[in-house]
């Protein structure tokens, strides 16, 4: 990987999610931008945006909003250029890696290569690992971006008993207002709640501290 990750598991941009969304601030450099397409064309992705300029604007940060692609995907990729951090708020899963097929979504991952930092969060987050499931489609597994192992388990509320996964990809358990980081040291835990990953059937929560490598071969 290049640029830093933040996986969030939900509940993004509301009180409590402060001193992660600072921590991703101090790590990165550059302008902040939001591609909110987890929400429905028009009022929706317009108030997404919205919510999003106001609360990074607490943050003392300015963002910068990406038009809509479904809309105006030259404007977007237009906007897609100079970025130091890329916010994508939750909403649609499905939805979301639709308007993340094709030239956006090359677009997004070459920023990534190019050091750009991403914070997803609960379909933001979802969307950027290797597979992705959606619930407008049945709960059915698609490739995601592939910019993070495995797969993201949002809204997370701590490690069940079910039967390990049969395809053998890493779990990241994302809590509500917490998450993950990723960098090319490995992950750490942040925000509120634990964050742990589930591999080779056992849940390990991640510290808050030093970052662990990723137990994956070729992480």
């Amino acid at each position: 990987m290049s640029g830093l990750l933040c996986l969030q598991g939900g509940r993004e941009l509301t009180p409590g999610c402060e001193e992660m969304d600072a921590e991703v601030l101090r790590r990165v450099d550059g302008p902040v931008v939001v591609l909110a397409g987890a929400a429905r064309t028009g009022s929706d992705y317009a108030g997404a945006c919205e919510r999003t300029v106001s609360w990074y604007g607490r943050l003392g940060t300015q963002v910068t909003v990406v038009p809509d692609p479904r809309e105006d995907r030259a404007g977007a990729l237009a906007a897609l250029q100079d970025v130091g951090l890329l916010v994508l708020p939750g909403g649609s899963p499905g939805g979301l890696r639709q308007v993340l097929t094709g030239p956006v979504g090359e677009q997004v991952r070459a920023l990534h290569r190019d050091g750009c930092a991403i914070s997803g969060a609960s379909a933001g987050a979802m969307v950027l690992c290797q597979r992705m499931t959606v619930p407008s489609q049945g709960g059915r597994q698609v490739d995601g971006l592939g910019l993070a192992p495995g797969v993201a388990l949002v809204h997370w509320s701590g490690p069940t008993r079910d039967r390990p996964p049969a395809d053998g990809l890493l779990r990241w358990g994302l809590p509500e207002r917490g998450g993950v980081l990723l960098t090319a040291d490995g992950a750490v835990g942040v925000g509120q709640g634990a964050a742990a990953w589930l591999w080779a059937g056992r849940w390990t929560p991640l510290p808050r501290d030093t970052p662990v490598p990723l137990p994956i071969p070729g992480g």
